[in-house]
């Protein structure tokens, strides 16, 4: 039935998408209604697969971006799970399900969370008050790098001074 209240059958009965292209259909009226036959063009387009900048691997535990809600492609739709959790290590697969309306088709993302890295050095002294002292390593053993605070080791006072490491962004170590 159409818009202005008038019966009839179209041609080809169903819109199939299957190809893409235009297809026009024709709306026959039912005889004695007084209508005449009309058409429309049916376009059916290209789904679009949404593409997305590869989110990273991330550490246990770290603070993670919140998942784009607009592809590269200009896609916008929504994800399940909503955000990344770094709690477990592994690798867990984020799917990006399009807004309606935007021929975009469902992805994934999978998203790697490692496992945090202790540094280890090799034990420094004991040193003699006012000795010259080595340099504190900006790598350690297991290839972490970082900085420590004390900058320096300070000879001019007898007793322990805990030196902090802090590693590098991006490494996965632990202080």
């Amino acid at each position: 039935t159409s818009t202005n209240g008038i019966t009839g059958t179209w041609s080809p009965a169903t819109i199939n998408t299957s190809v893409v292209g235009t297809t026009t259909y024709t709306f026959t009226p039912t005889a004695g209604q007084c209508g005449t036959p009309t058409t429309m063009d049916i376009v059916i387009t290209t789904q679009v697969t949404p593409t997305f900048t590869q989110v990273g691997p991330f550490c246990q535990n770290a603070t993670a971006p919140l998942l784009p809600t607009t592809s590269n492609n200009g896609i916008t739709g929504t994800w399940n799970p909503a955000v990344i959790n770094t709690a477990t290590i592994g690798t867990t697969t984020y799917t990006f399900t399009p807004d309606a309306g935007q021929c975009g088709t469902p992805t994934t993302m999978d998203v790697v969370i490692t496992t945090q890295v202790t540094p280890t050095f090799t034990q420094l002294g004991p040193l003699c008050q006012n000795a010259t002292a080595p340099l504190l390593p900006t790598t350690s053993n297991n290839g972490i790098t970082g900085t420590w605070n004390p900058a320096v080791i300070n000879t001019s006072t007898i007793g322990t001074t805990t030196y902090t490491f802090t590693p590098d962004a991006g490494q996965c170590g632990t202080p």
